[in-house]
């Protein structure tokens, strides 16, 4: 079961709110990052669609098989192509591993995890086709931490990377998800990144990994200013909220100065049935047509679809 507790986006982020306050420290971590060096690169982004395989209400990726998906997601990533005219596009598949329910279940943590059965074919599939694979976590009664240690596992796979999603968690508020919005905070942003980093050292694990956090809500992801950076590790901040056009855009532009991108890579989120009156185009996406008379300044390295 899919918890949409969403409002408008104008109730979600405020326009002008600072988003980001990003730091870094030594030798596991890097300096301020430059845009060029985010992943994708300067000329490359991801075009992914979200979903949980096998549940229709759970986004694109569970109303398709996997063979009929794969050639969706194509078509969508060379619309980006086209548009963009020299961005290398990369598609994504960003899977739901931690679904939050309603009922507590055995562990009482109110997640039902993918089995290893239902996933790796779209490992492997993503290997094969050069996708990006995303394992998304949905928290509820577990902490980032806690929920990130049942996928370092996957991170062998060279396509495979990490999302946390604190809109169902509910750790130590006694509460089912789908009561509140949940948030996280900035040092469990980096007990995670922590736990990616030293396995992937641990394991000689050499290309980066990207570790997304979705967020609809500024109160979603707290002390931002304690978030540090990692040699190993990309950090995106997802703007996953449904709205108006002209809306998303402008609150999307109010976070995504040119000086947060060069600390952080940005997403953009777009829904099918959610966003109205009309979805996005690509071109208005990347900052190419305008929306309303205003344009996205900052072009998205991570751009999905629910």
């Amino acid at each position: 079961m899919e918890f949409k507790i969403r409002s408008a986006l104008i109730v979600m982020i405020s326009v002008g709110i600072t988003l980001l306050g990003v730091t870094s420290t030594a030798s596991a971590q890097m300096k301020n990052v430059a845009k060029s060096q985010q992943l994708p690169t300067e000329n490359e982004m991801i075009v992914a669609y979200y979903g949980r395989p096998g549940i229709r209400s759970m986004g694109v990726l569970g109303k398709y098989s996997l063979e009929a998906i794969i050639p969706i997601i194509k078509a969508k990533a060379n619309e980006y192509k086209k548009a963009s005219g020299n961005q290398n596009i990369v598609p994504g598949f960003d899977i739901i591993y931690d679904m939050a329910t309603i009922h507590p279940g055995e562990n009482k943590n109110y997640i039902s995890t993918l089995s290893s059965q239902k996933l790796m074919p779209y490992i492997h599939a993503a290997n094969k086709h050069g996708f990006a694979l995303f394992l998304d976590l949905q928290l509820g009664n577990k902490t980032p931490l806690q929920s990130v240690k049942s996928v370092l596992k996957y991170l062998k796979y060279k396509n495979v990377h990490i999302a946390i999603d604190p809109e169902f968690k509910v750790h130590g508020v006694g509460i089912r998800p789908g009561k509140i919005i949940g948030h996280i905070t900035g040092n469990q942003v980096n007990q995670v990144q922590d736990a990616m980093s030293n396995y992937m050292k641990k394991h000689g694990i050499k290309e980066k990994k990207i570790l997304i956090v979705h967020m609809f809500r500024h109160s979603m992801l707290t002390n931002k200013k304690d978030i540090k950076t990692y040699d190993n590790i990309n950090l995106v901040f997802n703007l996953d909220g449904f709205g108006s056009a002209g809306l998303k855009v402008s609150i999307y532009n109010s976070i995504y100065t040119k000086r947060i991108s060069n600390k952080v890579a940005s997403g953009f989120k777009l829904f099918f049935n959610q966003d109205k009156p009309y979805l996005m185009t690509p071109k208005q996406v990347l900052g190419l047509e305008s929306v309303n008379g205003v344009r996205i300044k900052e072009t998205p390295k991570y751009i999905n679809y629910q």
